[in-house]
């Protein structure tokens, strides 16, 4: 098959990058021609370029990667599509192609995208062609209901989490639960548990729902003698480690951690955490991710959301990058599952990761970390094992077979089935209002 996969331009693409390498990877490794294209609401473009190239690499994709500033697409991965010209242009060259696969559904609200329509025209396409779109997250109904605009264009949504699965039930495209693809070769080459450093690797694209200041607070009670490793970048580490600009709560207080020592009041939980042994390597290679991951007995995700738990599971693919590696989760309560006692439809607590309640003090959070590298040989190993089997639902070229599957309306995924859902009413009128008020369609809906 020739496949064609999309990308609107966004901000901060984070786990999106991963998803996107391995899917495109796994369909590769089928047989099949894979393309990947940068759709730019523009007459015409130029090509990426930076001065800086440290931390590229060239992963499934071809395309240069940085795992914090994205892809540096060149001008012939870049597509325009303003205008009827550029639209005429867009139905030719897809022509060609089997299946679309739209990693970013449809264009963001943001102020480039103002007045934008001739998006809608993309998905008009013959029927021969699948179009499959990815669901990343549990936000449709808050950050962009306007695919229900296009959804009677859409073959399939692959949904990557049981959060964005039962998210999506508000649109009337039937959909499955297909989750993270990654690679999964090095599963059965791993140090062992003893062999490990007693510490912790943390990775991420720091958000305020990621709660990264949870963990960043825990690192001041815990023994000195852990490694205490921290990655990643994003908006709210540029707050957390700002001279100006710090947020009031990335401050220690005594309401945030009743049990740090006084003489920390008042100063950045940032500069204490680089004070008790926090090491910062800021992004990594997918290479120096693998390393670090196989070096440390934990992989840490300090994310939860009550909004997203009440939707669904919505756990981050970095929790399933440390398993691969033989590193034991640790994650909370309202980020893996949708209950206080953790038990989600994919991981268990104890049985695939250590559970840290979504409402810890600092040194409860420390507690579970103690505990977790602490684990006697037997139980990190049983939690090894159980993570094994379970990684068999996010093997790349299973998981790139799935879509294939979906884009031919044929139950698939992790639940084994297709779903589909009908547009609620506050998709509509949220549709409805951004249709008319940002992009500026002038017709009815």
């Amino acid at each position: 098959m020739k496949i064609l996969v999309t990308m609107y331009g966004i901000n901060s693409p984070g786990g999106i990058i991963n998803h996107n390498e391995n899917l495109i990877s796994g369909f590769k490794l089928q047989g099949h021609h894979v393309d990947f294209v940068e759709l730019v609401w523009r007459e015409s473009i130029k090509e990426k370029t930076t001065k800086d190239k440290t931390g590229y690499e060239h992963r499934g994709s071809g395309i240069p990667v940085h795992q914090g500033k994205g892809w540096l697409f060149p001008k012939n991965s870049r597509f325009p599509y303003k205008g009827n010209f550029n639209l005429r242009r867009w139905k030719e060259y897809v022509a060609e192609y089997d299946l679309i696969v739209w990693q970013i559904p449809v264009p963001t609200k943001q102020r480039d995208n103002e007045g934008n329509t001739d998006w809608l025209a993309l998905y008009d396409l013959p029927d021969r062609i699948k179009q499959v779109a990815v669901i990343h997250d549990g936000n449709m109904q808050k950050s962009y209901p306007w695919i229900s605009q296009i959804s009677h264009h859409l073959d399939g949504l692959a949904c990557v989490h049981p959060c964005a699965y039962h998210g999506a039930a508000v649109l009337d495209v039937p959909r499955a639960l297909i989750l993270n693809p990654q690679d999964i070769t090095t599963i059965n080459d791993k140090p062992d548990w003893r062999s490990r450093k007693n510490g912790f690797i943390s990775m991420q694209t720091f958000k305020g729902w990621k709660h990264v200041d949870d963990l960043v607070r825990a690192i001041p009670h815990l023994p000195s003698s852990f490694q205490k490793r921290m990655a990643g970048g994003g908006i709210e580490h540029n707050y957390m480690t700002s001279k100006d600009k710090c947020k009031e709560n990335y401050f220690v207080s005594p309401e945030r951690d009743p049990d740090i020592e006084y003489q920390h009041h008042g100063k950045k939980i940032w500069d204490v955490a680089l004070q008790y042994g926090m090491e910062w390597h800021g992004y990594l290679t997918e290479a120096q991710v693998r390393q670090h991951l196989r070096e440390v007995k934990c992989i840490i995700d300090p994310s939860w959301s009550v909004a997203y738990s009440k939707i669904g599971d919505h756990f981050n693919r970095v929790i399933v990058d440390g398993i691969i590696e033989g590193a034991i989760p640790i994650a909370r309560n309202y980020g893996v599952a949708t209950n206080e006692e953790g038990e989600g439809e994919v991981f268990k607590p104890s049985e695939n990761y250590m559970m840290v309640p979504h409402d810890a003090t600092p040194q409860e959070f420390a507690s579970v970390i103690i505990e977790t590298i602490n684990l006697n040989q037997d139980w990190a190993e049983d939690i090894q094992e159980n993570n094994k089997k379970l990684l068999q639902h996010f093997e790349r070229e299973r998981v790139a077979l799935q879509y294939l599957s979906l884009a031919n309306q044929q139950p698939t995924g992790f639940y084994g089935k297709l779903e589909t859902g009908v547009v609620s009413d506050n998709v509509f009128n949220k549709t409805k209002d951004v249709m008319t008020n940002f992009f500026k369609l002038t017709t009815e809906l």
